[in-house]
C-alpha cells in the first residue's frame, strides 16, 4: 500500500510540474511551425514511406527487405492506418517522437541533478536547430532520438541502482534504437561495460548480481531485436547487423584490415625489388601519410561535431563541465555520459576512414544525422553551462556599484540565468526557424507539373532524385552522371529528363543539339518567368 502510494506521489508530481507542460508547449510549437515550412522532403523519406506502404499493406518482406532498419516505417504505418496521408502520417511520428525526446531529456536530468538545471538544457535542446529541423523530416533520426536518448538514461540509473527491472527496460529501449538504426545496438555495450566496472572492489560480493544484470539486459535486447538479425541472416547468408555494412566495416576495421594486408603485400614485393634504404625511406614516407590521414580524419570529424553542436553552444559546453567537476555534480554520470560520447565518435572516426572521398581530404562520412545523437547527452553540460554563468553574472551584478537601478530587477539568481537563458536561445533562433529546401522547391513545382499534365498515369523519369518521381507520382530512373543522358533515358523507355541547373550549364549546348534534332523538347522550366539561377529546374520531354 505504502508502494503504492509513493508510485501515485510521483505520477502525481509529474503531471503538476509546469516545466514539463512548459517544455511540452514549447518543444511542440517550434516543430510544427518548422514543419509547414519544411518545401521539399528529403530523398531518404521516399524510401521510408514506400517501406510504410509495405508494413501497411501487410507484405512485411518487402518492408524489411530495405537496407533501412525497419521501426520508423512500421510505426509510419500503423499511423497511416488511421490517417491515409503518408506524408503526414511520417511528419506526425517525427513531431512526437522529437518532442517526447526533450521530455524524457528533462526527466533524465531531474533525476540526476536539479530541476531548473535540467529545465535550462531541456529547452536548448528544445531549441537546437538540427534536433528541431530533423523532426520536421520524414526521417528516422527522431525516433532514433527518443528511444537512444530514454536507452542511455535508464541504463545509468539501472548501474546506479542496481534494478533487474531497469536493465531490463534498458535493454528493450536499446533494442527498439536498433531497430531504428543499427548504431542504437552501442548502448548496452556502454552499460555493460559499466555494469561489470562500477564498484568493482566489490566484485567478490556483487559478481553474481553483476552477472545477472548484464544477461538480463542482453536477453531483453535479444528478445525484441533477434527476429529483425534473423531476417538479416536469411537475407544476406550471414550473421550481421545491418544490411548496409557488415559488422567490421561498421566499426570501421574492414578497410584498416584491408590495407594492413595490402602494406603487407606491397611491403613482400618491395623486399625483393627494392634495395634496403629505399625500402627504409619508403616505410618512412608511408607512416607520415598514414599519420596525416588518421590525424585529417580525427580533425574532421571534431570540426563536424561542433559545427552541429553549434560553436556558441560547444562554448558553453566547456563552461560546463569546468564547474560540473569543481562542484561534483554527480560525477559518475558526467563519466558515463563522456564514455557514450567517446565511443560513438571513435567508431564514426573509423567509418570515416573507410568513406574517403576521391581526393586529399574529401570526407562523405559522418553526416550531422550520424553526430546528433552525440549532441544531444552533452547538452545537459550545456545547461549546466548557462546555470554557472547566470550565477556568475548575476555575483558580478550584486558587487557592481553603478548599476544601482538593476540590482532589484535582478535580485534573484534565477532571473538571471533565464536572461541568460533567453541570450542563448535568441542565438539559435534564426537558424532553427529556417525554413528548410527552399532552394529545392522547384524539384516539388515540376515534378506536380507531370502529375498535372503528363497523360501516362505512371510516366518514367530520369533524374538524380528519387523525389522528383515522388511529386510526380511516377517511376524513378536513376541518372547516373551527365554523360550520355538521352542514350539512358532511351535505353531505360524515360518519358521525362529532369535537369539541375547545375547540370544544365555543363551540357547546354549538348542539350540545345537534342532538341534541334527532335530527340527532346522542353517541356517545362523552373521558375518559368523569371530569369535562371542556379536553383533553376528543367524538364525534358523525350520524344520517342
Amino acid at each position: 500500500m505504502e508502494a503504492l502510494e509513493l508510485k501515485n506521489d510521483k505520477t502525481k508530481s509529474f503531471f503538476n510540474d509546469r516545466y514539463v507542460w512548459l517544455l511540452l508547449i514549447i518543444s511542440l510549437s517550434v516543430r510544427i511551425y518548422l514543419s509547414f515550412f519544411t518545401y521539399v522532403i528529403k530523398n531518404d523519406s521516399v524510401a521510408y514511406m514506400q517501406n510504410a506502404k509495405y508494413f501497411a499493406s501487410g507484405d512485411f518482406a518487402r518492408g524489411l527487405g530495405h537496407d533501412y532498419h525497419p521501426l520508423y516505417s512500421l510505426i509510419m504505418a500503423i499511423v497511416y492506418k488511421a490517417i491515409p496521408n503518408m506524408e503526414l502520417s511520417g511528419t506526425i511520428v517525427s513531431l512526437f517522437f522529437s518532442t517526447l525526446t526533450v521530455i524524457v531529456f528533462y526527466l533524465i536530468g531531474k533525476s540526476v541533478f536539479d530541476r531548473k538545471i535540467s529545465f535550462v538544457a531541456a529547452i536548448i535542446l528544445a531549441f537546437h536547430p538540427y534536433a528541431v529541423r530533423f523532426s520536421a523530416d520524414i526521417i528516422s533520426d527522431s525516433t532514433y532520438f527518443f528511444f537512444f536518448i530514454s536507452a542511455l538514461g535508464l541504463g545509468y540509473f539501472a548501474i546506479t541502482n542496481r534494478k533487474l527491472l531497469l536493465f531490463a527496460l534498458t535493454g528493450i529501449c536499446s533494442a527498439l534504437a536498433y531497430l531504428t538504426r543499427p548504431e542504437g545496438i552501442g548502448i548496452i555495450i556502454i552499460v555493460a561495460f559499466w555494469c561489470a566496472l562500477k564498484d568493482c572492489v566489490k566484485i567478490k560480493v556483487l559478481w553474481k548480481e553483476k552477472l545477472v544484470s548484464i544477461l538480463i539486459l542482453v536477453v531483453s535486447f535479444l528478445v525484441f531485436s533477434t527476429p529483425y538479425l534473423v531476417f538479416i541472416k536469411k537475407e544476406t547468408g550471414s550473421w550481421s547487423l545491418t544490411k548496409k555494412k557488415n559488422v567490421s566495416n561498421l566499426a570501421g576495421l574492414g578497410k584498416v584490415l584491408a590495407t594492413l594486408k595490402s602494406d603487407k603485400l606491397v611491403k613482400e614485393s618491395s623486399d625483393k625489388k627494392k634495395s634496403y634504404w629505399r625500402d627504409i625511406i619508403k616505410q618512412m614516407t608511408s607512416g607520415k601519410s598514414n599519420f596525416k590521414i588518421h590525424l585529417n580524419g580525427i580533425l574532421h570529424v571534431i570540426k563536424k561535431y561542433v559545427s552541429t553542436f553549434h560553436p556558441f553552444l560547444f562554448i558553453l559546453l566547456i563552461i560546463g563541465v569546468i564547474n560540473w567537476t569543481r562542484v561534483g555534480k554527480r560525477r559518475f554520470f558526467g563519466i558515463y555520459v563522456t564514455s557514450i560520447i567517446l565511443f560513438y565518435l571513435i567508431i564514426l572516426y573509423r567509418l570515416n576512414l573507410t568513406h574517403l572521398g576521391p581526393g586529399d581530404n574529401i570526407y562523405q562520412y559522418p553526416s550531422r544525422r550520424h553526430l546528433m545523437p552525440l549532441v544531444i547527452p552533452a547538452v545537459f553540460f550545456v545547461g549546466f553551462g548557462v546555470y554557472a554563468a547566470g550565477a556568475w553574472i548575476h555575483e558580478k551584478f550584486n558587487n557592481c556599484n553603478f548599476i544601482v537601478g538593476f540590482k532589484e530587477l535582478l535580485k534573484s539568481t534565477w532571473i538571471v540565468q533565464l536572461i541568460v537563458l533567453i541570450v542563448v536561445v535568441s542565438v539559435l533562433l534564426p537558424k532553427t526557424l529556417k525554413p528548410q529546401r527552399f532552394d529545392k522547391h522547384g524539384i516539388k513545382v515540376v515534378g506536380q507539373w507531370i502529375k498535372t499534365n503528363s497523360r501516362k498515369p505512371s510516366p518514367v523519369i530520369l533524374s538524380d532524385s528519387s523525389r522528383n518521381a515522388y511529386y510526380a507520382g511516377g517511376k524513378h530512373s536513376q541518372m547516373y552522371g551527365i554523360n550520355d543522358v538521352l542514350g539512358e533515358a532511351q535505353s531505360r523507355k524515360a518519358d521525362y529528363i529532369i535537369i539541375m541547373q547545375r547540370d544544365y550549364d555543363v551540357m547546354e549546348k549538348e542539350l540545345l543539339q537534342y532538341i534541334k534534332d527532335k530527340k527532346i523538347t522542353l517541356a517545362y522550366k523552373y521558375p518559368e518567368k523569371n530569369s535562371l539561377n542556379k536553383y533553376s529546374v528543367f524538364l525534358y520531354k523525350v520524344l520517342h
